[in-house]
């Protein structure tokens, strides 16, 4: 899934947040999902001072900015969920081998916090943009991590960033600015969007799905041709998956997740009982439909994994992960959460990315009984 909110305050606003929200989440929900499979750990390397400090009598010192070395802003899975990529702070992105759970490579990419990162549908190329470096886009190859390419951005920095279904071209959105779909050969631009900072790709990659102040539009990425536009209602609705294949898409409004049709737009009926963690458009998350399992939804919210039944209004959520970035894989297989504790719950675990494998996850859950299980996975 594309979709990695840009209109973000500091992440000293974050942090401060977190402090005040997290241990009120903590008391109100429960653990649900059971242990991970695995957990995904950075290499050893020497971190740079945090920006987040705490003083006498547990006051607070927050440089605003500097970021933390332990947070990861953004996952990223590659096709088939063979490789999964973390962009950090202080430029650093690491890419793991999902089947040995190794490390594949670390970079320093001199982008200051990273905030996005896509791997190509080949799994030979990595893209990565932050705040730092004047807001380029840079390609790096894989597994070695050489530089390969470097384009310029113009008017902030990338907050989403995906690759096309053949690796051909990217979708980004700079952050108070347009999106951009770049052809990686020529540099040309194939389709610029002003005023439109919410794309998001299908899962094939045949559609793309961008809202403006007014509208949803659908676009056919084959020659970018516009299939429809839908009423962007509510007014201020951030869309976050769409799947072309079932007919539907999700969006947020005012902190819940909402279910529509994507050829009308229509609000589609969804049981949601157990209310699940709000979207925060500042503090990050993202949802997707499974689509090997067209009931099932999953995301992430309030630093909170979570799965959603939508046929019978069941949910079930993680421990809060003090980290504001998960992601499922393309296949449906994998949940993946990043868990940071460096500041806000020192030490109670270490910090890393968690991985479930989304079919226990429906057993735990007892989900079993009203969903279509996902494929195998490849998490072994």
């Amino acid at each position: 899934m594309l979709y990695n909110p840009g209109m973000k305050p500091s992440k000293a606003a974050f942090v401060a947040f977190l402090l005040v929200a997290c241990p009120l989440l903590l008391q109100a929900q429960s653990s649900k999902f059971g242990p991970p499979e695995a957990m995904l750990r950075d290499a050893k390397h020497k971190e740079p001072k945090s920006g987040v400090q705490i003083g006498p009598g547990n006051t607070i010192a927050i440089q605003s900015g500097v970021g933390t070395p332990t947070a990861i802003n953004v996952l990223s899975f590659g096709k088939n969920g063979a490789l999964l990529a973390a962009g950090k702070d202080f430029g650093r992105v690491v890419v793991w081998d999902i089947a040995s759970k190794k490390l594949l490579c670390a970079l320093n990419t001199g982008q200051g916090i990273v905030h996005a990162v896509a791997i190509s549908p080949d799994g030979q190329t990595l893209a990565t943009a932050g705040e730092g470096d004047s807001f380029k886009l840079k390609l790096w190859r894989l597994p070695d991590g050489k530089l390969i390419k470097t384009f310029d951005s113009s008017t902030g920095f990338i907050h989403s960033l995906a690759f096309g279904p053949t690796g051909e071209w990217v979708v980004f959105a700079e952050n108070f600015g347009p999106t951009r779909v770049l052809d990686l050969a020529t540099g040309k631009v194939l389709l610029e969007l002003k005023e439109t900072p919410f794309p998001v790709l299908s899962t094939d990659g045949s559609v793309l799905m961008t809202a403006n102040k007014a509208e949803f539009t659908i676009w056919k990425t084959s020659d970018w041709s516009k299939l429809r536009s839908l009423p962007r209602s509510p007014a201020y609705a951030v869309p976050l998956a769409v799947d072309p294949e079932t007919d539907r898409f999700v969006y947020s409004y005012a902190g819940a997740f909402s279910l529509a049709k994507l050829s009308t737009g229509e609000l589609l009926p969804g049981n949601q009982p157990s209310p699940l963690p709000k979207y925060n458009l500042s503090a990050g998350g993202f949802a997707a439909i499974d689509t090997n399992a067209p009931n099932l939804m999953f995301g992430h919210s309030d630093g909170t994994l979570w799965m959603w039944d939508i046929k019978t209004g069941k949910t079930c959520t993680s421990e809060v992960l003090y980290s504001e970035s998960g992601v499922l894989s393309p296949d449906g297989t994998l949940l993946a959460g990043a868990k940071d504790n460096s500041i806000l719950a020192q030490g109670q675990s270490p910090d890393g990315v968690l991985l479930w494998d989304t079919r226990r996850l429906v057993q735990n859950c007892r989900f079993a009984n009203d969903v279509a299980p996902t494929k195998p996975s490849t998490l072994h």
